[in-house]
């Protein structure tokens, strides 16, 4: 039997360090390789941003990229993505794409990880990392929305092999670990009740904070009026709040995320790439 063809796949690295100077959140080192890009666009006011941008155009199987993120002491950076991020189909002999972020976040600073959300396509293959080490006293907000399928062009996902991970350390102890795990029919599993309840998109948001419990009553009064179109809940305990809303509408669930992401944000606005 003739073997597979190997097919050429992209890698790429990204690495950014940001501290405080002054009043001002500042890069303090920068590296972007392969396929990976970062991008820093000027902002008369408010928090510094980087947006990651991956130059190959979509995120194939066997495909690897690795990326670090550090906040020092007192810094405040906003991480974003360039568009949504899109997994191909995979075949049945390709080794699932690796997509790995490590971010630390030191004494009383904050990082925002506020990618665009993720589209994965019938029969895609991905195993994704997201790491968090954080001191006690430190702020990470994160934002996850995965779109199966694409409800406008009729396309569903029917099967997929997917491992999604976070993982998250404060103060140097185990604070919060979440897995996805999906291997074969996809939408057998998002019919159930328990799961998605026939919904193909899915938002998560965290907040981990000192004062993350106080953002809980605002953020379910947001909640309120949603209709049948998004079901969402929240919950804060332990010094972190976390969010799960599902819905069949990415733009439905998008307009959520943006009103959520403002209450916990505090009004700076939404990333720049999300506003065209």
């Amino acid at each position: 039997m003739a073997s597979p063809v190997l097919l050429e796949r992209a890698v790429g690295l990204y690495g950014l360090d940001v501290r405080l100077s002054g009043h001002a959140t500042r890069i303090a080192e920068l590296r972007q390789q392969g396929c990976c890009r970062i991008l820093m666009p000027r902002r008369p006011q408010g928090t510094p941003e980087a947006v990651l941008v991956n130059v190959s155009g979509g995120i194939a199987a066997g495909d690897r990229i690795s990326g670090a993120i550090v906040c020092r002491a007192g810094s405040y950076l906003t991480v974003t993505t360039q568009a949504a991020e899109r997994i191909y189909k995979a075949r049945d002999e390709d080794t699932p794409a690796r997509i790995e972020a490590r971010c630390q976040v030191e004494t009383g600073a904050r990082l925002d990880w506020l990618p665009l959300e993720t589209i994965f396509f019938d029969r895609s293959a991905a195993s994704r990392l997201l790491e968090v080490e954080m001191a006690g006293d430190a702020t990470f907000l994160g934002c996850e929305t995965r779109v199966f399928g694409r409800s406008g062009s009729d396309e569903t996902v029917e099967s997929i092999r997917l491992r999604d991970r976070l993982r998250v350390k404060r103060a140097d102890e185990l604070l919060w670990v979440e897995s996805l795990i999906a291997e074969g029919s996809l939408a057998r599993l998002l019919e159930q009740k328990a799961v998605a309840a026939g919904r193909t998109v899915m938002l998560t948001l965290w907040l981990v904070a000192p004062d993350a419990e106080r953002w809980l009553h605002p953020v379910r009064a947001a909640l309120g009026g949603k209709g049948d179109t998004v079901e969402a809940a929240a919950s804060a305990w332990n010094g972190m709040l976390v969010l799960r809303a599902l819905g069949n509408s990415s733009l439905a669930i998008s307009r959520l995320s943006r009103q959520l992401l403002s209450i916990l944000r505090e009004g700076q606005g939404d990333p720049v790439t999300w506003r065209t």
